[in-house]
């Protein structure tokens, strides 16, 4: 049975289309969006830039705006694949936290695919993170990972990601003044003097996780003070900025290793 669904989160202005045993195919065509899709299950007959080849599962497919393309299932057989379809205007900003780029304009990828199983994971990840709904920071937090990671890897850039201890100090601050509020990566970056980019490398660096799990197992201590003083669960998600009680039991339990109910009695 085919399966076709969309997703737009509010953190990033990208939609993501998801698509199961898909036998539908596409004349070539344009659009003006950057789009980066991975190949689920299936081979596919991709044509790119006057480019023809085969591309099968594990592969990621690049395709700067306006460029002419088709990419369809081997004939006679279907495919699943999911698509990302990126603002390029973002998307500049993002290149030029990587590269010195004054205008933040976009700049066109050198190569219409890659086979890199780190792209694929990264891009896997941030399609779940979106197809889950999970929280805002998380999505802008995975998209910037992923796209700076695209760029550079589809680019063959060697970059510094790395930024002064101080500023990374100050991010780490910043998160824990406002652990319990909806706090963006760029609010953190801007109060930390960093760009999104470069936060996010040195942050992980630095502590060993992201900016976002950081913020979650702050709210994951206080909540533990919160139960033992009798506090009931549903109070103390909404207390500390979970979308539901759903969303605290997740981290909560991946973090603590049992549920809020076991731990509160």
């Amino acid at each position: 049975m085919v399966k076709q669904q969309f997703y737009r989160p509010n953190a990033v202005p990208l939609e993501l289309r998801c698509s199961e045993n898909s036998y539908a195919c596409y004349g070539k065509h344009t659009h003006e969006e950057f789009s980066v899709g991975a190949v689920d299950c299936g081979q596919s007959d991709y044509f790119n830039n006057n480019m023809e080849c085969k591309i099968e599962a594990g592969s990621l497919v690049i395709v700067n705006p306006m460029a002419v393309h088709s990419c369809n299932p081997v004939h006679n057989t279907n495919w699943s694949y999911k698509m990302l379809y990126v603002c390029p205007k973002w998307l500049g900003d993002v290149q030029s936290m990587i590269v010195d780029n004054p205008t933040k304009s976009f700049t066109p990828f050198s190569t219409i695919h890659t086979t890199s199983a780190l792209l694929y994971k990264q891009f896997q990840l941030l399609a779940e993170s979106i197809m889950n709904d999970v929280d805002d920071m998380k999505v802008e937090e995975e998209s910037i990972t992923f796209f700076s990671s695209l760029y550079s890897n589809a680019n063959a850039l060697n970059v510094d990601s790395s930024g002064p201890k101080e500023n990374v100090v100050k991010a780490h601050d910043f998160i824990f003044a406002n652990f319990k509020n909806n706090i963006s990566i760029r609010e953190i970056a801007e109060n930390a003097g960093l760009s999104e980019f470069h936060l996010i490398h040195s942050f992980k660096k630095s502590y060993g996780i992201t900016p976002h799990a950081m913020q979650i197992t702050m709210r994951i201590n206080e909540a533990k003070v919160l139960l033992k003083k009798g506090y009931d669960i549903a109070s103390v998600a909404t207390e500390l900025g979970f979308n539901d009680q759903s969303h605290f039991h997740r981290h909560f339990k991946k973090l603590v290793a049992v549920t809020p109910t076991q731990y509160k009695r």
